[in-house]
């Protein structure tokens, strides 16, 4: 009767044999070398402080800032993200209209509208919410009166 046997040679290669039982000697199991064996523990052992190292950061940052939900806004944090959201789509607006346009007067104004902006962004964000609802009020008006007045029309 012939039988598959495995063979494991010295070198780490295994081969398969169909053999009599008798016939066959068993070579020895490959075992790796001490300085292999100690690589790999090392490997590993690097792989492992790199993950732990990792995951302390991350919990370490979601600990110290955890993220808010809408649910937790106050009414006058929702009222100024509200008004944030309005200010920041009319300036969106503008700087796409910008982008198209290969000369654009008062790029100055423009500007000091992006900083007043990122302004009462920052009291918003800071909970400054009567300080930044004025901002935005003030930005708005002043956005409304620039793009009715004659004198922008004129220039397009």
């Amino acid at each position: 009767m012939h039988n598959t046997w495995l063979h494991h040679h010295g070198d780490g290669s295994i081969h398969y044999t169909h053999c009599c039982v008798e016939a066959v000697e068993p070579l020895p199991v490959f075992e790796p070398s001490p300085t292999k064996r100690k690589r790999l523990r090392a490997g590993l052992s690097a792989a492992g402080t790199a993950l732990g190292l990792a995951t302390l950061a991350f919990w370490v940052t979601m600990l110290s800032t955890p993220p808010t939900s809408r649910a937790s806004i106050t009414p006058e944090g929702d009222v100024c993200h509200a008004a944030g959201h309005t200010m920041r789509v009319l300036v969106d607006a503008e700087a796409a209209r910008r982008a198209r346009v290969i000369t654009a007067p008062g790029q100055a104004d423009f500007s000091r509208i992006l900083l007043w902006t990122r302004a009462a962004e920052a009291a918003c964000a800071a909970g400054r919410t009567r300080e930044a609802l004025r901002e935005f009020n003030a930005l708005e008006r002043l956005i409304v009166a620039r793009a009715g007045s004659p004198r922008e029309e004129g220039d397009d």
